[in-house]
């Protein structure tokens, strides 16, 4: 399979990823180590790709390619592969598409590939972009998109994809399953262990040339493999339990225990105890207390001793409540699911399954609400609305002591969040 441009695009269903869909596209969540975008780049790594979104969302994107300029190209190129950007790159997905992408070729047609009756991908083996397609190329993708790819000749196979964010959760497993398939090198135990550092299966652990690991450090990859990035920080008696991946200059803090099924991106810190989680990028836990089956977005403080219970008492399944309704996750461990820029006070207790939204101060004070609306300040129960513009203040001051400013584009998207929940501010 050669195809010379990539297309990942939103097809539908993008409301399931609530909060993380409000600042951002869906191919940016995180499925293991990697957004699902970074795993296609894997997959396809002489390939250009182009990201495509509803003309509702171009807004979103605008604000993807100046976060990273070079991360999709402009030019759609043929032939081409067109995947939903909801899928999950397993091996067993490139293989389908293999498959298709062979008897396209070999037919000389336009192919859809439909999982469970909803459209997974396209290939497009022709020389010119048809017509109804040609608004990829401004990375759109529109009902007259959807309409054309309906109608042509379609292949039924099953293909996994994420419709919820708390499966990039539930899905941990399979993510470093696949990871430890092309990654793996091994350490040499003897050098780490004259550093202090201890390494039990280090067949099964990967640590990056830049990364520092201080002496009593323990890395246990007996249950699956450990990966430390490069300028990664490991401190003096963390313990790091695999699978687990600490990211690009990601500080793990002194004494910290990082549980199996765990994440820390990139310039994340992260201290207390974490457990089967994803701490996407640029977020704070410096302090003790539990996090466990959670998803943490960007720029996120959860102040000393915020822990999440992620266990009902009743041993049931978890319902989480979401700006569109109640939804049964069919879950047993749930966390918490903690949008971009929120913050929580010293001690904040959180429901299992709460729902942060974007920009919230959480002010502890018992068990917090299971919904928490974006820019909410105060306590879960009774939230007022956080001034916009002093939220914005606050997001340019954090964002600023890591070396980024907050772009134009991830403002409009922050000030239409406000709207939509609270309307527009009288001021600010």
């Amino acid at each position: 399979m050669n195809p010379q441009t990539l297309v990942v695009a939103e097809l539908s269903g993008v409301e399931g990823f609530y909060p993380f869909d409000r600042l951002h596209c869906v191919w940016e969540v995180r499925w293991g180590p990697w957004s699902l975008l970074q795993w296609w780049r894997r997959r396809f790594p002489e390939t250009s790709i182009v990201g495509a979104v509803s003309p509702e969302r171009r807004q979103w994107y605008y604000s993807f390619l100046k976060r990273f300029p070079e991360s999709c190209s402009a030019e759609v190129r043929l032939p081409a592969l067109v995947v939903d950007a909801r899928l999950v790159p397993k091996s067993h997905t490139v293989g389908v598409l293999q498959q298709v992408w062979e008897r396209s070729v070999t037919e000389r047609t336009i192919l859809a590939l439909y999982s469970e009756g909803e459209l997974a991908a396209l290939i497009l083996p022709t020389a010119s972009l048809p017509p109804e397609l040609l608004t990829l190329e401004q990375g759109i993708w529109t009902e007259e998109c959807a309409a054309f790819s309906s109608e042509l000749p379609r292949v039924e196979s099953f293909v996994p994809r994420l419709r919820f964010l708390w499966e990039a959760v539930t899905m941990l497993g399979e993510a470093f399953a696949e990871v430890e398939a092309v990654l793996t090198t091994g350490v040499e135990p003897r050098m780490w262990q004259q550093r202090g550092v201890w390494i039990l299966a280090p067949e099964r652990v990967q640590i990056a040339p830049t990364a520092d690991l201080a002496p009593g450090v323990v890395l246990d990859a007996r249950s699956g493999p450990v990966f430390i990035d490069e300028g990664a920080i490991i401190q003096p008696g963390a313990v790091l339990l695999g699978p687990c991946a600490i990211g690009v200059n990601a500080l793990v803090r002194a004494h910290a225990t990082i549980g199996g099924y765990t994440v820390v991106g990139e310039g994340c810190r992260i201290g207390g105890e974490v457990a089967h989680s994803v701490f996407h990028a640029y977020a704070n836990k410096q302090h003790e207390g539990f996090v466990g089956h959670s998803y943490v977005g960007e720029w996120v403080n959860l102040g000393a001793g915020t822990t999440t219970s992620n266990l009902k008492n009743t041993y049931g399944t978890v319902r989480l409540h979401l700006p569109w309704g109640e939804v049964d996750t069919g879950a047993q461990f749930l966390g918490t699911l903690c949008g971009d820029h929120t913050k929580t006070a010293i001690g904040t207790y959180l429901r299992t399954g709460a729902v942060i939204g974007i920009s919230v101060n959480l002010l502890a004070g018992g068990m917090e609400a299971r919904f928490v609306p974006s820019f909410s300040w105060g306590h879960a129960a009774q939230p007022q609305p956080y001034q916009v513009g002093k939220a914005l203040e606050v997001a340019r001051r954090v964002m600023a002591r890591r070396g980024r400013e907050l772009l134009p584009e991830e403002e409009w998207l922050l000030r239409a969040e406000y709207e939509r929940v609270w309307g527009v501010p009288r001021q600010n």
